[in-house]
């Protein structure tokens, strides 16, 4: 009888070994950041001068009307033009929670476990339910989410391949890598510049889900207006610096891959602006600094080179997603708007969803899920399905 014992013990053991550890890569706001002040100036006298490490990104209180005036203040970057260098803001200091963990992105506001906040949970959990330990073989790679791989932050790449391998080295088995939105610029930037014997020897497979790999065209809007993201009275305008202050906003603008250089993004009563045209574009919103940035990040990092390695792309469609503005008023970007819509995701459009099957990846599979918007799909109780059978959970 001890020996059926024993027998089952090490099937079940061996079954345990044989998972795949996984590895989660956020989206843009995908994961938490801390801030910490000691300012001089406010721009208003019920903002903090001085604060002990809190959390900046996600708190909904401080995206309340007023309250957020000082948040925009606390989490946008300064542009240095002579260095091409991006800072915080004066008196600020940032750090990213959790790395290595997943307390950084499973919910969003600690406070608030429902709806969007709960941003990864549902998989986390499922992969818990099979015995994934969070923290353990099931982490994160959270960033701040503000920069871009221009600058790459905090040694971001090497940082998150060493995650990688340590996963490898822990559990024996290759990682099951999982990013969502704008993650999915980062995983692709790293993975298909990374040595093939790397790929192959620590990653499983790549599960981008919801990827922004070419950018989308309601960046143009964000830069022009700003994009209040549907908060109650907030408008674009209050939240426009702020939004144009990150340097991983021009990452997500339409790539010159998926966007034919005729067709017209933005148009004006004195002009039109296909991708052809940001840097006049940046100029033309009284943003100067834009054309600079732009510039020097083209030719970096918006390449979209096969991956190379077994790809599972994830995704929403049949939600009316922005594909082009007009402006009706002449010099006017905050007023007389109007939008045209296509396929996507509600945030992404589907040729940048799908840029993999553009640009003719060998080894990528995509499977598009009706009805699922950008973040709602994360909790799609089919991908969580997939994702399990993946990393043999």
């Amino acid at each position: 009888m001890n020996g059926i014992f024993i027998i089952m013990a090490s099937i079940v053991s061996l079954a345990v070994a044989q998972q795949s550890p996984v590895l989660i890569i956020p989206g843009t706001g995908g994961n938490r950041l801390e801030a910490r002040l000691d300012k001089s100036e406010v721009p208003h006298f019920y903002c903090s001068k001085k604060a002990d490490w809190y959390d900046l990104w996600l708190d909904v209180k401080q995206l309340l009307p007023g309250a957020i005036d000082c948040w925009c203040e606390n989490i946008k970057l300064l542009y240095d033009a002579e260095t091409s260098t991006f800072s915080n803001n004066k008196g600020v200091e940032t750090r990213v929670p959790c790395y290595g963990d997943v307390c950084g992105i499973e919910y969003l506001d600690p406070s608030l476990k429902i709806g969007d906040s709960a941003y990864f949970h549902d998989i986390i959990q499922a992969f818990a339910d099979k015995g994934y330990v969070r923290g353990e073989n099931i982490v994160s790679a959270p960033y701040d989410f503000r920069y871009s791989a221009h600058s790459n932050k905090d040694d971001y790449v090497n940082a998150t391949m060493t995650l990688a391998e340590d996963l490898y080295e822990k559990t024996g088995q290759k990682v099951l890598w999982v990013s969502h939105s704008m993650g999915g610029l980062w995983s692709h930037y790293i993975l298909s510049k990374a040595d093939q014997a790397w790929k192959d020897k620590y990653i499983e497979a790549w599960v981008p889900v919801a990827p922004a790999y070419g950018g989308t065209a309601n960046e143009m809007k964000l830069f022009a207006s700003g994009n209040n993201e549907g908060i109650p009275g907030v408008s674009g305008k209050t939240v426009r610096e702020e939004q144009r202050s990150y340097e991983s906003n021009f990452w997500l603008l339409p790539s010159l891959y998926l966007w034919d250089e005729n067709e017209v993004l933005v148009t004006t009563p004195s002009r039109s602006y296909t991708s052809k045209d940001f840097a006049d574009f940046f100029v033309d919103i009284g943003f100067p600094d834009g054309k600079q940035i732009y510039e020097a990040m083209k030719n970096e990092v918006y390449g979209l080179e096969d991956p190379g390695l077994p790809t599972f792309v994830r995704y929403g469609v049949g939600q009316e997603t922005p594909a082009s503005y007009e402006y009706t008023k002449a010099g006017d970007w905050d007023n007389g708007l109007k939008q045209t819509n296509e396929d996507g995701d509600g945030t992404v459009n589907r040729r940048s969803l799908e840029a993999g099957l553009a640009m003719k990846w060998e080894n990528a599979d995509h499977k598009a899920f009706d009805g699922e918007d950008h973040t709602s799909v994360l909790k799609n109780k089919d991908l969580i399905a997939e994702l399990l059978e993946l990393a043999n959970a």
